[in-house]
């Protein structure tokens, strides 16, 4: 998948769509390792995805070029059976 946005804001539709998504990958496909990159000043996304139960990996430093100036972004990952802990702790 190229990029999800959600328009409306602050309703919990974007942890709603992101754990409807892991669910579905990690239970009716193999994959071991789900991942994201996240701008590194977008907190709300951020947030979203540390509740979510991904971890974060690492930041590609200024790798965005935005006008005259770079962005960086933070990687971030879950693996199946941390998503599988993660699911029963809810």
């Amino acid at each position: 998948m190229k990029r999800i946005v959600i328009h409306s804001k602050g309703l919990g539709y974007g942890k709603l769509s992101l754990r409807l998504l892991s669910d579905w990958i990690f239970r009716h496909t193999e994959t071991h390792r789900l991942w994201l990159d996240v701008r590194d000043h977008n907190h709300r996304a951020r947030h979203v995805y540390d509740s979510c139960g991904f971890t974060l990996e690492g930041t590609l430093r200024d790798c965005i070029k935005v006008g005259e100036h770079f962005e960086s972004l933070h990687i971030m990952s879950i693996l199946r059976h941390e998503y599988m802990e993660h699911e029963q702790k809810l």
